[in-house]
């Protein structure tokens, strides 16, 4: 596995020379379970309707990495000991993750009138908005079915406040649209209801179900949080830098959307040329047509942004590799820690 064992050699410098990870021997210690969530997927929510097999059908051949899954799997191992077995409601747990970050994605293709998911024609595209409303609250309701069957009042509790932040989250960023006011603290807690939250549920439910002391479950709450954070820094860097074909959506798709992420926030901050130019393409709404939305983002790629965003992205990864110092030292927190290293070498 490729991993870095020891939290206190890895620098800042150490983390950006890295190569791309290879995800499968990351999560090679968790395979077999996730074998079966995936299995989950593909049998257990499928439904008499044809139509409504097809759809789900739709969501889910598009693959996905399932870093959420893999994350509740990992934390989950990482925090039993000889006395707990790894149970089934584990991999209900990863599943229900899934569950519902697959259904708030196709909320999200709605809002966005997005017709790309991961190469893939979203649901919104192939069909119309109303059956992807539909589609993802019935993703949403299978997820809250799952969660029932845990039967743990403090996990149903996390999970609830989850899908609060992922709604809280977007209606924020709504809100939020083409306005060049937008400061790094609303970035940061809009990255967090709409992505971290459930990164940090994922990671700490599990630890919770093994009856873990607080310390440790607080710990893999960090963990999941900025793991979360540093995702979605990566996210909004590779809309800037990315390439359409690799991405399987348009590059600079939040820009034309009126999203400001982290690499436009630095540029406004730099109050030169560049930025105002910035300021004057966002507050025209210039940013939604094609030459518009490439003036921006030839600003933002020729600025310092991208390497501040860059270096962003490794601040929050290395809060969550401290934070699992407190967890005992296995081959399923090496993957954890790997993870980390796995989402910032996405921009590289």
């Amino acid at each position: 596995m490729t991993t870095l064992k020891n939290s206190a050699e890895t620098s800042p410098a150490k983390v950006h020379s890295l190569q791309a990870l290879d995800l499968s021997q990351i999560i090679e210690p968790v395979k077999d379970d996730l074998l079966v969530v995936e299995e989950w997927l593909e049998t257990n929510l499928v439904d008499d309707n044809p139509f409504i097999a097809e759809l789900l059908s739709q969501v889910f051949r598009a693959g996905g990495k399932r870093i959420r899954p893999a994350v509740v799997l990992l934390s989950s191992h990482a925090s039993l000991d000889a006395s707990r077995p790894f149970s089934r409601l584990h991999i209900i747990l990863a599943v229900l993750t899934e569950l519902i970050h697959a259904a708030s994605l196709v909320h999200d293709d709605v809002i966005d009138s997005a017709s790309l998911r991961r190469g893939q024609e979203t649901v919104n595209r192939r069909w119309n908005d109303r059956v992807a409303v539909l589609m993802g609250d019935l993703l949403f309701a299978q997820a809250s079915i799952c969660l029932a069957r845990i039967m743990n009042p403090v996990v149903v509790g996390i999970y609830g406040q989850v899908l609060g932040d992922l709604c809280a989250g977007e209606i924020r960023q709504m809100r939020q649209q083409f306005s060049t006011e937008l400061t790094f603290p609303d970035y940061i807690k809009k990255s967090i209801n709409k992505t971290a939250s459930l990164f940090a549920a994922g990671a700490h439910s599990g630890a919770i179900l093994n009856a873990n002391p607080d310390a440790s479950v607080s710990a893999l709450k960090e963990y999941g949080l900025n793991l979360g954070l540093c995702f979605q820094i990566v996210d909004d860097l590779l809309d800037v830098i990315g390439e359409s074909n690799k991405m399987g959506k348009m590059a600079g798709s939040d820009l034309r959307g009126g999203v400001l992420t982290a690499p436009a926030l630095y540029l406004l901050e730099e109050k030169s040329a560049a930025s105002k130019r910035l300021e004057e393409l966002v507050r025209s709404r210039d940013v939604t047509s094609d030459e518009g939305s490439e003036e921006a983002l030839s600003l933002i790629r020729n600025s310092n942004a991208i390497e501040r965003t860059s270096d962003l992205a490794k601040e929050f990864a290395n809060k969550g590799r401290m934070s699992l110092l407190t967890i005992a030292p296995s081959n399923y927190r090496d993957s954890l820690e790997a993870l980390l290293d796995y989402v910032l070498t996405r921009a590289n």
